[in-house]
C-alpha cells in the first residue's frame, strides 16, 4: 500500500494551485492516477529511481520508465505507477490552469506518445532551480510570499513550455544521448565521495567529445550539462548542511566551489538564503 499524504502548505493563486505534501513511507504497490488539472510533481533532492511510470495503457513492462525529480501529469490521462516502496518524503504539487497550460506546452489528453514519455522525467535544470526556490518560499510565510510564489510558478510554466518545445523539435534519435549515456552521467553525479565532474569527464564516460556532449545534452534535455552538474551539487550541499556535521567551508569544497564566499553567493541566488540560514531552518524543522 502506498503511504498516506498530509498537506503541510496549500495555496490557491491566480491560475495556479500549490500544495506541499508529506507522504508516509510505503511498501511495494502498483496503482493508477488520474488528475483533473495538469500538474507538476516535484521531489526535492534525488528522485526515487525504483519508481516507474507509464501514461496510457501499458503494452508491456517496457512501457514503464523511471520517474525523475520533476514529473508532469497531464489532465485526464491515466498514469500507471509501479514502486518497490520508499521512505517518508516531501513533495510539491503545482496545478495549472488547463487551457493556459495546454496552449503554452502543447501537452494534454491528445498528446502523442513521445510527448507523454517526456513527462515522466523532465530533465530541465531551470525547472528544478525554480522549484527549489519555491520550496523555500512555501516554508517562509510572510510579506510578498504569494507574489514571489506566483512569479516562480509563471517561470516554471514558461520553462516547461521551452522544455517540451526542445523535446518536440529534436529529431528522434539524432543528436541526442542514449539512455545508457544518461544513466552513466546520473550515476557519476550521485557519487557523493568524489569532487564534481567537469564536462570532459562526463564526455569520456559517454564515449564522445566535449562539444558532442554539450550539443547532445541540450538536444535531449533542453538545458546545459553544467546546469545539471550544478543542480546535483546543490542537492549534495543541502544533504550535507542538513546532516550538520561539516563546517560550511568544507561543504563548499566538497561541492566544487573555490571558497565559502562563492558557495554562499551561489546558494543564496538559488534558494534565497545563505547556507548557514538554510542549515538553521533545517535544524529547526522549518523546511520539513
Amino acid at each position: 500500500m502506498d503511504g498516506a499524504y498530509r498537506v503541510t502548505v496549500a495555496l490557491s493563486l491566480a491560475q495556479l494551485r500549490l500544495e506541499q505534501l508529506h507522504q508516509d513511507g510505503s511498501g511495494p504497490f502498483e496503482r493508477c492516477h488520474r488528475v483533473d488539472a495538469p500538474s507538476l510533481v516535484y521531489l526535492p533532492g534525488s528522485p526515487d529511481r525504483a519508481a516507474l511510470g507509464c501514461f496510457g495503457e501499458p503494452r508491456s513492462h517496457r512501457s514503464f520508465m523511471p520517474f525523475g525529480q520533476a514529473v508532469v501529469v497531464p489532465a485526464h490521462v491515466p498514469l500507471h505507477v509501479r514502486s518497490g516502496g520508499f521512505g517518508p518524503r516531501e513533495m510539491i504539487v503545482m496545478r495549472f490552469d488547463e487551457s493556459r497550460f495546454g496552449t503554452l506546452t502543447g501537452i494534454g489528453p491528445a498528446s502523442e506518445a513521445g510527448d507523454l514519455a517526456a513527462c515522466v522525467d523532465v530533465r530541465a535544470a531551470s525547472v528544478a532551480a525554480a522549484m527549489d526556490r519555491l520550496a523555500i518560499e512555501l516554508s517562509r510565510p510572510g510579506i510578498a510570499r504569494d507574489t514571489i510564489v506566483t512569479g516562480l510558478g509563471l517561470v516554471v510554466l514558461g520553462e516547461l513550455a521551452r522544455h517540451f518545445e526542445t523535446v518536440r523539435s529534436a529529431a528522434p534519435g539524432r543528436g541526442m544521448l542514449a539512455e545508457w549515456q544518461i544513466r552513466r552521467i546520473e550515476a557519476r553525479l550521485a557519487e557523493d565521495d568524489r569532487p564534481p565532474p567537469d564536462v570532459g569527464e562526463l564526455a569520456a564516460l559517454c564515449g564522445i567529445g566535449r562539444r558532442h556532449l554539450m550539443r547532445a545534452w541540450k538536444a535531449t534535455t533542453g538545458g546545459t550539462v553544467m546546469e545539471r552538474v550544478e543542480q546535483a551539487m546543490f542537492v549534495r550541499a543541502r544533504t550535507l548542511l542538513a546532516a550538520d556535521r561539516l563546517p560550511v567551508k568544507s561543504i563548499a569544497g566538497a561541492c566544487g566551489f573555490t571558497g565559502q564566499g562563492a558557495f554562499a553567493t551561489a546558494f543564496r541566488r538559488r534558494f534565497g538564503m545563505t547556507p548557514s540560514a538554510w542549515r538553521a531552518r533545517a535544524r529547526a524543522g522549518a523546511l520539513n
